[in-house]
């Protein structure tokens, strides 16, 4: 017989049982029938030949079986078997079925939720040609190059097939007759090239695009295409405006492809070159002095990566050479052009969220972890009460010679089923939970978008952790099933064995542990957050306005102050280059007059106004802030701040001192006329940096210019008037007017995430612990209804059954405690660095923790409390 024939055989048996079984008894009947013939033509008479045949031919049913086993896929029946009767279990017992999957679909679906963003930050390839080739370079932990350095490297042909350099940005571009912000890129020529990209329409950018004078050029995302141009073809060729410059469409990108920096879109990408032009106050960036392009390489086909790093290694000298600034101090121009390169698996692209947030994942994937297992121990207690229900089942099923192995894998079938159903639940909590953990992250100095469609990662990961719950939680009770012989469950009154009883206690007390460690865990997290929100900053958040003017200072002297002063509600306002907590620094060297300025900076610079103290109410404690006077026609002047102070002047006043420093590559001396508290600049856990304030009107050159307004009353009505008086002004810019409130909760968005996730998952955790609790004490509770109405019969108050109750539910919850406050003092060191204001042992919240648990375990405990009081002891003596 052919391996065709077998195949189609096989598929007969398994999908047309009922004809295939009919074929085989008609096969059967026909072959017993010439044995039949023969017997008679043998000389028997019809009784014997019949009798005789029988015998011949054998037993049927075995001979069935045995043509079933040849002709079909026993396992693949059997399991089909099992699925049938395990859907037919579980559709007759919905309360239990309901809240087994309940439990299942939220601990599966947050550890999906928490994986799919894993998965979309560190694990998921670009949609490009053969991701898992290119490389990110980086030299030593720094992976920012400036652009002459990029288009150097992108000339190493024997080393690389190609290289690109990108770097997001974002665009004031036309939209249908309106100015708005829009999310792209600037990258090199080499870009789409290295990528191995091909275009939906058009072309992409080429090297000769991307040189100084070149006609300026932009690549549009498909979605943009989309949303902007409705798909339509002829926007190829067609010109619009970025930040009021006319830019030419050359092409679109694939679908799919929204760019190589990860978690943000890139609608537009132009070329590096045109930077000057369509930027102008950025036209610095392209200098050798500049370093802030990534670097993705594709390592020339055949050249290993160990052979790329030796051969880049022996011309970066020659590289560095031509492309460090001459005017850089001889050590630091030594320092890098003795650095080595690195190269990092570039195939997941770029982002700085993953330094951000790869900590906090996986501490949440380790929590929701804890939260699975609480979930699969309840389910586990289900199932084993479950079992005593179906203990004379069972006992039959063995009775009558079916095998343990047998029905140890149809509970285990069912258990398995259980959790798949679970899990397809889980997967849209999943869909919810991770796109409430995406706005979260939006919450922070970025927006975030990812692609959290599935794919076979998460695909893979769900049905792996489904499959492997089932099979977790199913085997205590499929042993416990069938530990026990037929013979003494058979007999009248049989329960549960000892080893049973055993199993549900620990089961409970090991649900009540962890969860004290997840909730103990959400309490240092919340308290973290609740910290760092009382944290005096040095300023005052409520009721300032920013308004960012994106590095322009057209238009920004005090005519545009009084303009804005003179908006209903605004109390002050004031301009400079930096605002506390905004993600940008500048940094300069300055000493005390007559000391050697040191090569590196050792201070923060702030660009300010007059009213910027006043206005952000950061006190001076001596001096005095900026004027109207201090312009570039008058002395230069600073104010420094107390950590400055007491570095560089110890025990004196330093208003009236000089300070000797470079101020945007200019030697200056500044005259001290303030001294300023410390303020919260870098971040609200550093300690406030040496900082010196420098007169926003006698700086020279292009700074990034923002307005801080102090209002009163509402602020969204005071912010609309604000973008109202100031968006004429700026017509090629859109104004946008945020609190500088958003800016300190952006600041946070790490604690904020921990604090909201944790505490969900921890009272998901306390939930699902005083569950198991309360099904533990109401099954003791019907265990034992003859018991109590026994002693409700001899005197026995109801009072006295409810103390047994708690007591029982007390002993459980003190041993889960004791078990689990070890297990949260050794987890709770390993995110010490995460905690701020607290240790990890802090009193209050561990307390408060099992205070937590006590009381829930308590109201968990009262329901089968009661129901042991009202047990009427005529019906509890009839029972059984």
């Amino acid at each position: 017989m052919t391996w065709a024939r077998q195949l189609w055989l096989r598929l007969q048996t398994l999908f047309r049982r009922d004809r295939a079984a009919q074929r085989l008894d008609d096969e059967i009947q026909f072959h017993l029938e010439q044995q039949i013939t023969e017997n008679i033509a043998a000389g028997m008479s019809p009784e014997q030949a019949r009798y005789a045949a029988k015998r011949t031919f054998g037993n049927p049913t075995f001979l069935k079986e045995k043509t079933r086993d040849t002709w079909g896929w026993r396992w693949l029946e059997n399991l089909y078997e099992d699925l049938r009767y395990g859907l037919r279990m579980l559709w007759k017992n919905p309360g239990f079925t309901a809240t087994a999957v309940l439990s299942l679909a939220l601990g599966i679906g947050a550890n999906t939720a928490i994986f799919s963003l894993m998965d979309a930050l560190m694990l998921r390839l670009l949609p490009v040609r053969d991701a898992q080739t290119l490389v990110l370079l980086h030299i030593q932990s720094d992976f920012s190059f400036s652009y002459p350095i990029v288009r150097a490297l992108a000339e190493q042909r024997d080393i690389f097939d190609g290289v690109a350099g990108f770097s997001g940005w974002v665009f004031n571009a036309d939209s249908r007759g309106s100015i708005v912000a829009v999310q792209g890129a600037v990258a090199t020529g080499g870009y789409y090239e290295t990528l191995g990209l091909n275009p939906t329409l058009g072309r992409f950018l080429t090297e000769d695009d991307d040189r100084p004078g070149a006609p300026l050029v932009a690549v549009i995302s498909y979605g943009y295409w989309e949303r902007q141009f409705a798909q339509d073809p002829r926007v190829v060729g067609q010109s619009f405006r970025l930040n009021g410059v006319p830019v030419e469409i050359i092409g679109v990108s694939p679908r799919g492809f929204v760019g190589a920096n990860v978690g943000s879109i890139a609608d537009i990408t132009t070329t590096v070159a045109a930077v000057p032009r369509v930027d102008p106050s950025s036209a610095s960036l392209v200098g050798a002095g500049n370093f802030w392009l990534r670097v993705l390489g594709r390592p020339k086909m055949g050249v290993s990566v160990t052979e790329a790093k030796a051969r880049l290694a022996s011309v970066w000298p020659a590289i560095a050479e031509r492309t460090i600034p001459a005017d850089w101090p001889a050590d630091r121009r030594k320092a890098l052009a003795d650095a080595s390169f690195e190269f990092a698996a570039g195939g997941t692209g770029y982002t700085t969220l993953r330094e951000m947030f790869w900590k906090p994942l996986l501490v949440l994937m380790a929590v929701v972890g804890l939260v699975l297992l609480i979930a699969c121990a309840n389910v586990a207690n289900l199932l084993l009460v479950r079992t005593t229900a179906r203990q004379r089942e069972i006992a039959v099923r063995l009775a009558i010679g079916g095998g343990r192995g047998r029905i140890l894998r149809q509970l285990l079938t069912e258990s398995v089923l259980l959790s798949l159903i679970g899990a397809i639940f889980g997967v849209g909590l999943a869909w919810f939970l991770s796109r409430v953990l995406v706005a979260i992250l939006s919450s922070g100095p970025m927006q975030v978008v990812f692609e959290l469609a599935p794919n076979w990662h998460v695909i893979g990961f769900t049905s792996a952790i489904a499959i492997a719950t089932g099979i977790l939680f199913g085997l205590a009770p499929a042993f416990q099933a069938t530990a026990a012989g037929p013979s003494p469950v058979l007999k009248e009154n049989a329960g549960m064995g000892r080893s049973r009883s055993r199993l549900l206690p620990a089961l409970v007390i090991t649900q009540v542990a962890v969860s004290l460690l997840l909730v103990i865990g959400a309490g240092l997290f919340v308290r973290t957050l609740q910290n760092l929100k009382n944290l005096d900053p040095g300023f005052k958040r409520e009721g300032v306005l920013l308004v960012n003017l994106e590095g322009r200072r057209i238009g920004i002297p005090q005519d545009l102050l009084d303009a804005v002063q003179r908006v209903s509600g605004v109390i002050s306002a004031s301009v400079s280059t930096h605002t506390p907590l905004n993600g940008s620094t500048w940094s300069e060297p300055a000493v005390p007059k007559g000391q050697l300025i040191p090569e590196n900076d050792n201070a923060y610079f702030i660009g300010a106004g007059p009213g910027f103290f006043e206005t952000l109410q950061t006190p001076l404690l001596s001096g005095r802030g900026f004027t109207e006077h201090d312009s570039g026609k008058t002395p230069a002047v600073a104010v420094i701040n107390e950590t400055y102070a007491r570095r560089y002047f110890p025990g004196q006043n330093p208003v009236g001192q000089q300070l000797s420093a470079f101020v945007s590559g200019q030697r200056e001396n500044l005259e001290i006329v303030g001294l300023s508290t410390d303020s919260k600049l870098a971040g609200l856990r550093a300690a406030p940096p040496p900082t010196v304030y420098v007169s926003y009107f006698q700086l020279t050159g292009n700074f990034p210019t923002t307005l801080e307004i102090r209002a009163s009353g509402s602020l969204p009505q005071v912010a609309s008037a604000i973008q109202k008086e100031l968006q004429p002004k700026f017509p090629d810019a859109p104004i946008e007017v945020r609190a500088l409130s958003e800016q300190v909760n952006a600041a946070i968005v790490q604690e904020r995430m921990m604090a909201t996730l944790a505490s969900g998952f921890g009272a998901l955790a306390l939930a699902l612990a005083c569950l198991g609790l309360y099904g533990l004490l109401d099954y003791s509770v019907a265990r034992r209804t003859r018991e109590m109405g026994i002693r409700m019969a001899l005197g026995a108050r109801p009072g006295r059954l409810i103390g047994m109750v708690v007591r029982s539910a007390v002993q459980f919850v003190a041993l889960g405690i004791a078990l689990g406050l070890p297990a949260a003092w050794a987890a709770s060191q390993l995110v010490r660095s995460m905690l701020f204001g607290l240790t990890p042992a802090d009193p209050a919240t561990i307390a408060g923790s099992a205070l937590l648990l006590a009381i829930a375990a308590l109201l968990a405990a009262y329901v089968p409390a009661r129901r042991a009081a009202n047990v009427d002891p005529m019906v509890a003596l009839r029972w059984e």
